[in-house]
């Protein structure tokens, strides 16, 4: 990887790696290598460039007990010509119920949520096959849903919020799954039948409640 593929990025923002993983890009013509970077607020902001949606970041990370920015990169090699294009992404790190979607998070939802269906007797891979039939198969790999990597980066509280987990799911337009999901919920009681005409109130005292709980796992009485 080098630094020139990735404008606005310093080399010290590579310090810290994560994980990586290669995969298949556009119509196959491309190799995608994904990275994942853990950076403390000081270090997102003096190693990257700066804009309005990473002050913003930086700022959150600053308030939340433990906070920090995951840096993504992506790599991407066309397989034709060689020639090479990068671009990368940041996100608040721990994940927190209700934090939803910014294009980093889809990994984090699907963990939450298969640690609800498991602690309820409910099997989350074959409800995500029941829901995408076309895209997924019983025989899929599905040992990311316990990827150590994502479990560290997400918080998963002792009792898990249902209406959370289903309004972040929907977030990351899995609208099917998350049906699916809250029907099986609504039967064990969890969640009541009508439960994606949820009042937006109600909803924030719920995003809430999952900051608290947070809060106080990290030994802080308010964050």
């Amino acid at each position: 990887m080098k630094q020139a593929n990735f404008k606005g990025l310093r080399e010290s923002v590579f310090r810290r790696k994560l994980k990586y993983r290669t995969y298949t890009g556009f119509m196959g013509k491309e190799i995608i290598t994904e990275t994942w970077y853990k950076l403390s607020p000081e270090e997102a902001s003096q190693g990257i460039e700066g804009n309005s949606y990473l002050a913003r970041e930086i700022v959150q990370a600053r308030e939340l007990p433990e906070g920090w920015i995951k840096l993504i990169t992506n790599e991407a090699r066309d397989t034709r010509t060689d020639k090479v294009r990068g671009w990368w992404q940041v996100s608040l790190r721990p994940y927190i119920q209700g934090y939803g979607c910014d294009g980093t998070t889809d990994e984090n939802i699907h963990v939450i949520a298969n640690c609800l269906a498991t602690q309820h007797g409910l099997n989350y891979p074959m409800l995500m096959v029941e829901a995408y039939p076309k895209d997924t198969s019983p025989a899929d790999d599905f040992n990311w849903l316990e990827d150590k990597v994502i479990l560290v980066e997400t918080f998963i509280p002792t009792e898990i919020d249902p209406l959370l987990a289903l309004s972040d799911l929907m977030q990351i337009n899995n609208y099917t799954l998350a049906m699916v999901l809250g029907q099986r919920l609504a039967q064990k009681g969890l969640v009541s039948d009508n439960w994606e005409n949820y009042d937006p109130l109600a909803f924030n005292e719920h995003v809430t409640i999952a900051r608290a709980a947070y809060c106080a796992a990290v030994g802080r009485s308010t964050c």
